[in-house]
């Protein structure tokens, strides 16, 4: 597994919703290979589109077994936090 389940993360704030998709799909597939149970990804509060976007692909990604927004101390709805199955 990876070292002391420690999470991964994704800062896809600032980047272009096609871009920050094909990033999410490839560090899905990372934190797959690298073991990773729990990763985070930062999308930032803006328009909640690209939060929209982020959700939508989870939802499409066979080795996700549940997301939820962060609580509020760890980005709150600016984060969701993402289990792999």
């Amino acid at each position: 597994g990876a070292a002391g389940g420690a999470s991964l993360r994704l800062d896809m704030r600032g980047l272009r919703a096609d871009v920050a998709l094909a990033e999410l799909e490839q560090f899905m597939d990372k934190a797959l290979l690298a073991g990773f149970r729990e990763v985070e990804v930062v999308h930032g509060r803006g328009t909640g589109a690209l939060r929209r976007q982020v959700h939508d692909f989870l939802r499409a990604f066979p080795a996700v077994e549940s997301f939820c927004l962060a609580p509020e101390d760890r980005g709150g709805d600016g984060m969701t936090i993402v289990i792999l199955r």
